[in-house]
């Protein structure tokens, strides 16, 4: 679709650098347009990479990182909730609820970006950072647009072919939606994509074991572009999320069929889901 950029942009995430690998793009596009962008990392990411170093420095490294990763994309509201790494899903929704509503209302966002009930790899706290948004949003009286990250299958396919030795996600066949159902899809300019490569190399204690192990190029070349699908209604309407309850048939069948175009308009006028304990 020929969409309109937000003047106020605000993603909620799990991880420091899942919104680099889903957002990068869009963030850039929304800064260099002029508009605000606020980041939500729900945890500093202690547990993601070698046990070895887990805990308070890998925290404090991560975070660091983030702040870094932003800096390359002009990105400079950067918030952490700083919920312990893999704890998520057991906390209760609506109080985790209350620190997203009170972002909400403090940023005005006019669109709001985070996980679907896949959570994209399946990751317990990828579904909960998704549910509390979406909880959060539906406190509001006029409620910014909602949208999660999504796999489109074309994107899937492709990986399978080129490289079918790597899984997509750690809980098996990953949801994927046709492109007739995104609301939104970023292909980034060259600009947008040499700044989304230099945001994931600052993530260093994340992307150097993944550059080892499948090399530089095609590490920033897995995911390119960026999609984002609107809530189904069953979605709007349900209790909880959960992945076990949200096959890719019922989001198929239940996801609206909106134009898309190749990029987004400005106001006038490939990711890689590897094997790791953080994703």
């Amino acid at each position: 679709m020929n969409a309109v950029l937000p003047d106020r942009l605000l993603g909620v995430w799990a991880h420091p650098d899942d919104e680099t690998y889903l957002s990068a793009a869009l963030m850039r596009r929304v800064v260099a347009a002029g508009g605000h962008v606020t980041v939500v990392s729900a945890t500093r990411g202690e547990r993601g990479g070698d046990a070895a170093v887990a805990g308070p420095r890998l925290a404090a490294r991560r975070e660091h990182e983030l702040l870094a990763a932003m800096a390359e994309l002009g990105v400079t509201d950067v918030r952490v909730l700083g919920h312990p790494d893999g704890s998520c899903a057991v906390r209760d929704p609506e109080h985790a609820a209350d620190e997203v509503t009170a972002i909400l209302r403090d940023v005005r966002p006019d669109v709001v970006v985070t996980f679907g009930p896949d959570g994209i790899t399946g990751h317990p706290d990828h579904v909960a950072v998704g549910w509390w948004t979406t909880l959060a949003v539906r406190r509001l009286a006029e409620p910014p647009q909602l949208l999660y990250a999504t796999m489109v299958r074309d994107f899937v396919d492709r990986h399978r072919r080129r490289y079918p030795e790597l899984p997509l996600t750690v809980e098996g066949d990953p949801v994927a939606v046709d492109a007739t159902s995104l609301a939104l899809r970023i292909v980034p300019s060259p600009d947008e994509r040499r700044r989304k490569r230099a945001a994931l190399t600052a993530h260093r204690s994340q992307t150097e074991p993944l550059i080892s192990l499948v090399g530089h190029d095609r590490l920033h070349d897995w995911w390119i572009d960026e999609t984002f699908r609107e809530p189904t209604t069953a979605e709007r309407l349900a209790e909880g999320h959960g992945v076990s309850t949200t096959s890719p048939d019922v989001l198929q069948a239940s996801a609206p069929a909106l134009a898309h175009s190749g990029t987004t308009s400005g106001r006038t006028g490939d990711h890689p889901i590897e094997n790791r304990t953080d994703r």
